[in-house]
């Protein structure tokens, strides 16, 4: 072999570990989707499903994201917007009305943001226990008012909560409802702010190098308190938007959401110490993760194998990660 064509296969080999190592999300996105809709039998026909249901779950891991990026943690995600769920279905019933339902819902999700806030950045308390603590509370005020199974609304109103989001589609395209259009435009909002306000700058200092953050004038503590609102009015949204697709709140509807979050979130790129992250590697996150349920699901795979590929994805990722970032140091 000459020295030129050597050269040519070291460059073509290193150019394809770099694109490992630093798109390893979107090559595991791409393969997936290659490998899904050529095996896996009438996985095509599911890309609304995909679609849509990344768009309900979606916002829970855009707010974990951002408390992320911080350098915290945020595990009580799942039954705060199953809360705001259980206050949509209770107000609707209460005033008949479904924006007034959907209005409270969103308010439940800012003030579970600023206690979980208040509790990490003001008191000092570790974020890891916690938001464990208050998704124990969180789960009992759940469980409180969906005693009997479920809580859902009377009459017609039930109809009309499952039609006013998930349910209603513009111009008619499957895959385009208000849940898909409203995480979009969201997305790109939270995009604009991390790559553009001075917010989006501290949130990553804060995660990447809080005491330097400091040094240089950045309020680490208000930064981690403004992420935690976010990532509650995040959990409100979904909240909302479960609500909607179900037309109810099941007592279970919070478990194990924190878990699909993180993985969406580390798989797709965001970085467990913090500092690292866009909006884009979660998008690439929720829909891999979609991506890997619906396909096992229609492979007639048993749940429980879904959440082992899943574990075992996100730890091939975190030790990629790991290794990558020894690398780097």
């Amino acid at each position: 072999m000459s020295v030129k064509a050597k050269l040519g296969k070291d460059q073509i080999m290193r150019y394809i570990r770099k694109l490992l190592i630093n798109y390893n999300s979107i090559v595991i996105f791409v393969l997936l989707l290659v490998l899904a809709s050529f095996f896996v039998n009438r996985f095509t026909r599911n890309y609304t499903a995909i679609i849509t249901e990344a768009s309900i779950y979606g916002f829970l891991a855009v707010g974990l994201a951002l408390v992320m990026i911080s350098g915290n943690i945020d595990l009580s995600i799942g039954f705060q917007a199953a809360s705001s769920a259980v206050i949509v279905i209770l107000v609707v019933n209460a005033t008949g009305s479904i924006g007034a339902g959907m209005i409270a819902g969103l308010a439940t999700g800012v003030v579970t943001g600023v206690i979980n806030g208040a509790i990490v950045s003001v008191i000092g308390i570790s974020p890891l226990i916690a938001t464990i603590a208050m998704n124990f509370v969180y789960k009992g005020f759940v469980y409180y008012f969906t005693k009997d199974g479920s809580i859902y609304p009377s009459g017609e109103l039930r109809g009309l909560l499952r039609s006013s989001l998930a349910g209603f589609k513009l111009f008619n395209i499957g895959f385009l409802t208000l849940t898909v259009v409203i995480i979009a435009v969201a997305m790109l909002i939270f995009a604009f702010i991390l790559s553009r306000m001075n917010l989006g700058n501290n949130i990553y200092i804060s995660g990447d190098n809080p005491e330097a953050g400091r040094l240089s004038g950045v309020n680490i503590k208000r930064t981690a308190f403004i992420s935690y609102v976010l990532c509650g009015i995040c959990c409100g949204i979904a909240g909302v938007f479960l609500a909607s697709s179900q037309a109810a709140a099941v007592y279970t509807l919070g478990e194990g959401r924190e878990i699909f979050a993180i993985s969406a979130c580390v798989i797709g790129g965001i970085r467990m110490a913090g500092g690292k992250g866009t909006m884009l590697n979660v998008l690439i996150g929720v829909l891999i993760m979609r991506m890997i349920a619906t396909g096992m699901n229609l492979l007639l795979i048993p749940a429980s194998w879904v959440d082992f590929v899943s574990g075992a994805l996100l730890i091939i990722v975190l030790v990629i990660d790991k290794v990558t970032s020894v690398k780097k140091a």
